[in-house]
């Protein structure tokens, strides 16, 4: 998906040595390198963890290299190209999206075996969902610990609904329901035109659609393309007809929903956790969240991101170690304090810092039972800029949804059989 599960973020390149105190550099005999991606703000929390890892092993130093994050396919294949150009980090910070093709490559090495040595990590990873587990899990191995996750809900403007005299969305509302609150809701010409619904124009945001009218782009196990499929067809017309026939969302091809959004032109629109923090240090508050409207079926999507170990790495055990800090308690706590991730135990999903804002932030981790992983095959960044160019072309209306898709459906096919 092109990044939003998850955001669209600007990153910058952090490459920070952690070292503590002077007298341990003396004492490092040995180094980690990480391939790691985040915000700056994460990038200093996960300095803090690596200054208590090095509390512990004062002969291990570890070298933090933050990656700017574009979109997950480009992240994925930058570590790829990176490691074939000699260049093997220790640890590594990858989202589903790229779990199975570093498998693929031997990119990653398979924790089992240490977490059965470890009680700590048996004791933190059985307060993960079983959900994130399994989604970096292949062919019955663990690749990467889970330290985060998203999951798309829909967003709402209560200002805009209080103005407008339109009730809030409700939970098991439908999608004929949501097309009757964003008509109620459209308004205005020019610069005082308020649009009812804003829509991400990502993957990671389609999903939903395809998910609620209970279908998928590819089948269960990646082995077959399913774009053909008439609801697929369905969805992507509903999202076509919301631009030009319904008019009540804007051509989403360049937008930023989130500012828009924020803004006031937006009633609604639809994201992860990610853009809460930004919202709320800039003042605006009055929002809340619902599931996605149904029609066949009631599942959103869900990424998530892990820690794993490269299997070249000459330091598998200090690496091991330094993940366990950088999924410690604390330091989910400091990245949920941040306010971007969904955290992957529940005793901080619970907490005060984390259901602030918005009043229905419980949403975000109680969904997990109502996902679904998005679709990760070894051939995702295909994938990916199939289905991206698919979708441009029918909110364009350069081709219709039958059209666009019966020639995307040929070109992952080719795809899916190249593996």
């Amino acid at each position: 998906m092109q990044i939003s599960r998850r955001r669209l973020l600007q990153t910058s390149v952090i490459s920070a040595a952690i070292s503590t105190l002077p007298q341990w550099a003396l004492a490092q005999s040995k180094t980690l390198t990480t391939y790691n991606w985040g915000t700056p703000e994460e990038g200093g929390a996960y300095a803090k963890a690596f200054a208590r890892f090095s509390t512990k092993y004062p002969d291990v130093k570890v070298i933090d290299n933050l990656i700017p994050l574009t979109t997950w396919s480009d992240y994925a294949d930058g570590l790829v190209t990176q490691i074939a150009g000699g260049n093997v980090p220790d640890i590594i910070n990858i989202a589903i999206e790229g779990v199975r093709l570093a498998v693929s490559r031997g990119l990653l090495e398979p924790l089992d075996d240490y977490i059965a040595a470890s009680p700590k990590a048996q004791e933190l990873l059985a307060k993960i969902p079983k959900q994130l587990k399994d989604a970096l899990t292949v062919e019955g191995k663990l690749y990467e610990i889970p330290n985060g996750w998203q999951c798309m809900v829909i967003y709402y403007n209560k200002a805009i609904f209080d103005a407008a005299g339109v009730k809030y969305p409700k939970e098991g509302w439908t999608w004929d329901e949501f097309l009757e609150t964003s008509k109620a809701l459209t308004s205005g010409e020019g610069g005082k035109q308020v649009y009812g619904y804003g829509m991400p124009w990502f993957n990671f945001a389609h999903y939903p659609w395809f998910l609620t009218n209970g279908t998928y782009p590819i089948n269960d196990d990646g082995t077959a393309s399913n774009l053909t499929d008439p609801k697929l067809v369905e969805a992507t017309k509903f999202l076509h007809d919301l631009v030009h026939v319904h008019k009540v969302s804007p051509d989403p091809i360049g937008l930023n929903v989130y500012d828009k959004f924020a803004g006031g032109a937006l009633a609604m629109t639809a994201a992860g956790r990610w853009p809460v923090p930004g919202w709320v240090n800039s003042g605006f508050t009055s929002f809340d969240v619902v599931p996605w409207p149904k029609k066949e079926g009631g599942d959103t999507v869900f990424g998530c991101a892990g820690w794993g170990i490269s299997p070249a790495s000459k330091n598998k055990q200090e690496a091991f170690d330094a993940i366990l800090e950088l999924i410690s308690l604390e330091t989910v706590t400091e990245i949920v304090t941040i306010g971007q991730q969904i955290p992957i135990y529940k005793e901080v999903a619970q907490s005060s810092t984390f259901r602030a804002m918005p009043p229905n932030a419980g949403l975000f981790y109680d969904i997990i039972d109502r996902t679904r992983q998005v679709a990760a095959p070894t051939y995702f960044s295909e994938l990916d800029r199939i289905l991206s160019r698919t979708m441009d072309s029918i909110i364009t209306q350069a081709e219709t949804s039958e059209d666009a898709l019966a020639k995307a459906d040929k070109e992952l096919k080719r795809a899916i059989r190249k593996g």
